[in-house]
């Protein structure tokens, strides 16, 4: 029997990316003898190996999610670090046909979403109003992380 091989998830191929993102910064800062650049080449090896060497790089498999996924902008990451609820909350309400109050990061910054980033500042009101207005609990980085195991890890 012969059957088509399973494209990766899109979880897959974002590790992937932020991996190979910041491999490409590590070297442009001529830091590749670092343990962190070690480590970083590792991961990227690992992520490559799960998702094959036939794989396209395309083809990805589609979440059964029906929402399609919201990227923030920098400005908001940036206002999510500073615990800016003002400013978060305005680009929320901007457009309430998209899912902005599960919005992820970009894939250098390990497709977060916001909750995970209000809980890495440790901003308690932020993380609050977002859970009021329907953040995933669940949600996860690229990594696997969710909000919570990244409020732990502060």
């Amino acid at each position: 029997i012969c059957r088509a091989r399973i494209p990766p998830s899109k979880e897959m191929v974002t590790t992937m990316l932020t991996y190979r993102a910041e491999k490409q910064r590590i070297e442009d800062n001529n830091d590749t003898s670092s343990e962190h650049y070690h480590n970083t080449c590792l991961g990227l090896e690992e992520a490559k190996e799960r998702i094959g060497a036939d794989w396209d790089g395309v083809t990805v498999l589609e979440d059964k999610i029906d929402k399609q996924t919201v990227m923030m902008p920098d400005y908001i990451i940036k206002a999510i670090g500073k615990g800016d609820i003002k400013t978060v909350l305005k680009w929320i309400n901007a457009n309430p046909t998209e899912d902005r109050v599960n919005a992820i990061s970009n894939a250098e910054t390990m497709a977060t979403p916001a909750l995970s980033l209000a809980s890495i500042g440790n901003h308690l009101g932020l993380m609050t109003l977002l859970l009021q207005l329907g953040a995933n609990v669940g949600g996860t980085t690229s990594f696997g992380s969710t909000p919570l195991s990244a409020a732990l890890n502060c």
